[in-house]
């Protein structure tokens, strides 16, 4: 019996649709210099025949742009190195907050290189994502189905690795299964007792396109001296994932979510957010009605341009483009930004490793196609980037008929805050005060949540200890990163020079007043009762959360008891500007009900419980469909979320990670934004906004 190890090479390069620049000049770079570079890297190891050969791997996305895009001559070359299998592709289009997508654009991501298989000849098996912490149980079947067994995913270096086994079977209730391979970096070895075979990654950093030869000739005799008795080759994740199909059956079974700890990014951009919510409902409704078919080109572009915005990167990466560690006070970045350039060598001494490091990947990054480009860093440059990521949704609505581009737009008209009118009929009413309306009882808080609502069945599903519609504006302190990082973050002593700038907000303890951990509720102006069956609410935030940080000013509530069993309710805040500072603002949504312990969360249509989580999972913060359901012996409820995808079971916890769970019984707290991130997410948001939740109650009468 022949028992060679044969060890597995895969060279692969992080791909960023933006981070270390704009995500147009990204992708020029990978189209005229990475790609080609990699088919004539391939060519020439293989014509040297010696033992160092290259096969390049990407994400499925990828290899389509080029496809479509390159000049004649580039496209043969391309398809010539995909028939040698000098170029191959994965399951996955790229790296993506999975969570944000619905059911129907997470298929239509797999579609693409299902096509490619079909067009090439080959049966992918295999995916890889890396970076982003974790993923959702959700995606198990559609994996399946689509014909992937294997994925490896990646972690983020400086992020905590979920708890889970380095390999093991992830299964939904239905059966559906999907082996994951679970590495705490972008890559490492995967030895596994009962087969010959051994996963070497070959990574190149972020953006950095292919390795040269020579470096590839090193790497293989590194190798071959860590395993002098195997067999090296360059190969792909399917041919490794083939021979892990014999050990299938030994290897545990894992069906808990993992979620996602890096979701909170999410929230940085309210209106992206809400857009994208928008057109996957828009989508969903014209496939149902038989408008829009799923192999027509509007339904690829526009699925193309929403994919984008689930992708992993939502801007330049802030520690390069924008190194200004002093101006976080309000009227301190407000001037900066006025002056919009960036002295890059005005950095506090305390910082000087991070901004070290910066300008190193910075002028690693400027080489080559962008040479010429000069080094400064603006204000605007960053915020260009944010625009530009926020654009792909004009062009998913560019890609449709004239119809449904009318359709789209209007849609996204109703995601413009416009401040209602109710001069006509409308009765002044107050706070505190019992009002009856199409079968329920209802009170008002003096923050303008419901603080009683019970209905015919004399179910109270409202009260005091369970408020409904609780608008809260939080702020953050030191204390709250600093115990983020104690009890998060990972291995610190290699990757604090850029990991403390990504996860923190380096300079802002700088700050007088010091900025702490704070909670800010409105209070109610007026309120008025609209047609007996709308109530219109006019709040003001306290003074010191919009003149020191980036509270809304004012804010509008409606809930709306039009049609019975439902109530539609809409949040608008007026007079946010923007504010470095790191900030948060929720909707607290409580519902009294008898076992809070079933509340469901639906993610990509498929419930999940957020109460089975595994260990170093996010038990905090979920990205979510449609909404949550509850279903018990005493009714069942719905809150759908049209516009915000973040909520927190049980409790707000932002830069919190203790792995505890929180009990559900104070409902659901939906969060409309944040920007306690660094990386490569927005900043700030200075923009009025509207969110829109619908409640669904049914009551079982006793």
């Amino acid at each position: 019996m022949n028992n060679t190890k044969k060890v597995h090479v895969v060279f692969k390069t992080h791909l960023d649709i933006g981070f270390t620049n704009l995500a147009a000049h990204v992708l020029r770079q990978y189209m005229e210099e990475y790609i080609p570079k990699a088919i004539a890297l391939a060519d020439t190891l293989e014509a040297e025949g010696g033992r160092a050969q290259f096969v390049w791997t990407t994400g499925s996305w990828l290899i389509r742009y080029y496809l479509d895009r390159a000049p004649a001559s580039e496209r043969e070359a391309m398809e010539k190195a995909i028939r040698k299998g000098h170029i191959v592709w994965h399951g996955l289009p790229f790296t993506t907050h999975t969570e944000l997508m619905d059911k129907e654009l997470f298929q239509y991501g797999l579609t693409i290189s299902q096509e490619l298989d079909k067009q090439f000849g080959k049966q992918t098996i295999a995916a890889k994502m890396t970076d982003v912490p974790g993923h959702t149980l959700s995606m198990v079947p559609y994996m399946q189905k689509a014909g992937i067994q294997y994925m490896h995913l990646g972690v983020n270096p400086a992020s905590m690795r979920p708890d889970v086994p380095k390999l093991f079977r992830w299964q939904v209730e239905d059966g559906s299964e999907l082996i994951v391979n679970y590495a705490g970096s972008y890559g490492e070895p995967v030895e596994i007792e009962g087969i010959d075979d051994i996963l070497l990654f070959a990574h190149t950093g972020d953006n950095c396109g292919p390795p040269s030869a020579e470096e590839i000739e090193e790497q293989f005799r590194e190798i071959q001296e860590r395993y002098p008795d195997a067999e090296i080759i360059a190969s792909s994740l399917d041919a490794f994932a083939r021979s892990l199909m014999q050990v299938r059956e030994q290897l545990p079974v894992v069906s808990e979510e993992i979620g996602d700890t890096w979701i909170h990014g999410a929230g940085t951009d309210p209106l992206k957010l809400a857009k994208l919510r928008e057109l996957q409902r828009l989508r969903s409704k014209w496939l149902s009605e038989g408008s829009l078919d799923e192999h027509s080109t509007a339904y690829k572009g526009m699925s193309d341009a929403m994919l984008m915005v689930a992708e992993h990167t939502w801007g330049l990466d802030v520690k390069k483009w924008l190194p200004d560690f002093r101006n976080y006070a309000k009227k301190d970045f407000n001037d900066a930004r006025i002056k919009d350039e960036i002295d890059v060598d005005d950095i506090p001494a305390k910082f000087n490793y991070i901004g070290a490091f910066a300008m190193d990947e910075f002028d690693k990054h400027s080489s080559g196609l962008f040479a010429s480009e000069q080094s400064v860093r603006k204000y605007s440059m960053i915020e260009r980037s944010w625009a530009e990521q926020r654009g792909y949704l004009d062009q998913a609505v560019v890609c449709l008929d004239k119809d449904k581009q009318a359709e789209a737009k209007e849609a996204f008209g109703r995601l413009e805050p416009t401040r209602k009118d109710c001069s006509a009929d409308a009765e002044q009413v107050s706070v505190q005060e019992v009002y009856a309306v199409e079968g329920y009882k209802l009170t008002f808080g003096v923050n303008g949540s419901l603080v009683h609502l019970s209905d015919a069945n004399e179910k109270v599903w409202v009260d005091e200890s369970h408020p409904f519609g609780v608008y809260a504006y939080e702020t953050f302190g030191t204390e709250d990163y600093a115990r983020y990082f104690r009890t998060y973050m990972q291995n610190l002593s290699f990757t604090h020079p850029w990991s403390d700038a990504d996860f923190n907000k380096p300079g802002f303890e700088f700050v007088r007043p010091l900025p702490s951990h704070q909670l800010y509720e409105p209070i109610v102006t007026d309120m008025k009762r609209v047609n007996g069956k709308r109530f219109l609410l006019r709040l003001r935030m306290p003074v010191q959360a919009y003149e020191l940080y980036g509270a809304p000013k004012e804010l509008e509530l409606v809930y709306d008891f039009e049609h019975e069993g439902t109530v539609d309710v809409s949040l608008q805040w007026f007079g946010k500007e923007a504010n470095r500072l790191p900030e948060a603002s929720w909707f607290g949504c409580a519902l009294n009900v008898d076992n809070p312990n079933l509340w469901m969360m639906d993610k990509m249509g498929l419930p999940v419980s957020p109460l089975r989580v595994v260990k170093d999972g996010n038990r905090n913060l979920h990205a979510i469909g449609r909404g949550v359901s509850y279903q018990g012996a005493d009714g069942s409820a719905f809150i759908e979320t049209m516009d915000a995808a973040l909520a927190a079971p049980g409790q707000k916890r932002l830069l919190q990670f203790d792995n505890s769970f929180v009990s559900l019984d104070k409902g659901w707290h939906f969060n409309l934004h944040n920007n306690i991130w660094g990386t490569n997410f927005p900043m700030w948001y200075g923009e009025d906004a509207v969110f829109r939740f619908r409640l669904n109650l049914q009551s079982n009468r006793k």
